[in-house]
């Protein structure tokens, strides 16, 4: 459960899948008597570094179970679906795909999760055998019900080596929201430590009460007569916190509260995409751009391009790039463009209502200063007075701003007339920085571009 064993697995786990995953390739290549020449190995690399990054997160001795919703065998084959889309999107727009046998790539692309799930009944299997405990689980308690020993049951609902056998409360179930939803109330907290004692349970969850801390820690005190390994449990759902973690500093403990999602080798995984989208983006929109530059300069007096000065990356400020779409006034800094607006160009209006002004972004994005999907970037102005008004609206620069975001594609494009928008708009960011995968990334780019011809919110 601590953070170094949980980043062992985590190693392992990818290790085990890229292993497997590349392994296959070569014997579906010597199988079907393709040579494994230097087209071969590279895509074998990046096979392997994909699934590493990406399937690492999955438990191999996890229960599989892959037809519910959210199991660790559904998660693992959205993944592998996702693997398998970059590298069909990196093949295409590489033109490398001749270089390869179709039969060996579909049935590398087809029957690598049955792989996959065999790899995961072995390992568990193993492990089961060496560890007796795992194929019950070890018998679990809480002590105190609120909304996060809700959460934790969840969790350990799904979770390897762990069987959630009851809670306890000095509250009865109707005051306590309805307990812990098919979890048994065992009885008191203050009856605990002895229920250990007499039934050899093995863990116990602390929830920290709604009370406060002292009868936490007198179960603490109590429980630490037990053999039971013990975990305290903060109420997480006071804090609005981004990837929330235990942490230490100089040898004392700390709880990290509000942490980028991007840092080792999500960052990487993320900064790689932006990269390689961004330049293919670039190349391939190139007739587009040069077709939107004439008409822009046509259209009025001014420049091509709108450079403005944002907010980025841990509150850093740049210049991100626009088509310009209004007539050159003095307001564009710090007023939003509103429906109607006298200000906007004809050709502007279509460019806007399309998201075509948007498009000079992506050499923001190769620079390094924005991603592909993120929150997007307010003006210097706007962001000033949010700030004030809307509670932890910087954390939304805890990750780099996008050309596209969650918040545009729930209906948070355009003008923010007033604070409760802009508070909607910052609840869906901090989902986005909650929740991120590269899976969440593809969503919202293809939502993006199903709603480009659909969105009456620009102007």
């Amino acid at each position: 459960m601590n953070s170094s064993s949980s980043q062992h697995a985590a190693f392992l786990n990818g290790a085990a899948y890229a292993l497997a995953v590349s392994l296959y390739l070569y014997l579906l290549a010597w199988g079907y008597g393709q040579p494994f020449d230097a087209p071969y190995q590279l895509l074998q690399l990046i096979a392997g570094v994909l699934s590493f990054l990406l399937l690492r997160r999955h438990d191999l001795i996890a229960p599989w179970h892959p037809g519910q919703a959210g199991s660790t065998g559904t998660r693992v084959l959205i993944d592998w679906g996702w693997i398998v889309a970059l590298l069909l999107f990196l093949g295409f727009f590489s033109r490398s795909a001749e270089d390869f046998s179709r039969v060996v790539l579909f049935s590398w692309f087809l029957t690598t999760p049955l792989l996959l799930l065999g790899l995961h009944l072995l390992a568990a299997a193993v492990a089961r055998r060496m560890v007796p405990e795992l194929a019950q689980g070890r018998s679990t308690v809480i002590v105190f019900a609120n909304d996060s020993a809700r959460v934790l049951a969840e969790k350990l609902a799904r979770a390897s080596g762990y069987r959630l056998i009851g809670y306890f409360d000095d509250r009865d179930e109707v005051r306590t929201g309805g307990g812990i939803p098919g979890v048994p109330l065992l009885g008191k907290a203050r009856d605990a430590a002895q229920y250990v004692k007499d039934h050899g349970v093995q863990v116990v969850f602390v929830v920290l009460p709604d009370s406060g801390s002292r009868r936490a820690l007198q179960s603490l005190d109590e429980l630490g007569d037990t053999t039971a390994s013990l975990y305290y449990v903060p109420d997480f759902f006071v804090f609005s916190m981004l990837k929330a973690k235990l942490g230490e500093f100089e040898g004392v403990p700390v709880l990290q509260l509000a942490e980028t999602p991007f840092y080792g080798a999500d960052g990487l995984l993320k900064r790689v995409f932006d990269i390689v989208f961004g330049i293919l983006a670039l190349i391939a929109l190139t007739p587009v751009l040069i077709g939107i530059a004439i008409a822009v300069k046509l259209s009025s007096p001014g420049p091509v391009l709108f450079k403005q000065v944002r907010y980025g990356l841990n509150g850093q400020r740049f210049e991100v790039y626009k088509f310009r779409s209004m007539v050159v006034n003095n307001e564009a800094d710090t007023k939003q463009a509103s429906r109607n607006d006298n200000r906007i160009t004809r050709v502007g209006a279509i460019i806007r209502k399309t998201s075509l002004d948007e498009l000079p972004q992506f050499w923001n994005v190769v620079k390094g200063e924005m991603s592909v999907v993120g929150p997007r970037p307010h003006p210097v102005a706007l962001n000033e007075s949010s700030r004030k008004e809307v509670k932890r609206y910087m954390l939304r620069h805890k990750v780099k701003p996008g050309v596209t975001g969650w918040a545009q594609v729930n209906g948070l494009r355009g003008e923010t007339a007033n604070i409760e928008l802009m508070e909607e708009r910052i609840r869906f960011d901090l989902e986005y920085i909650r929740n991120w995968s590269p899976l969440f990334d593809l969503k919202i780019i293809v939502r993006t571009v199903v709603l480009v011809f659909r969105d009456d919110m620009a102007f």
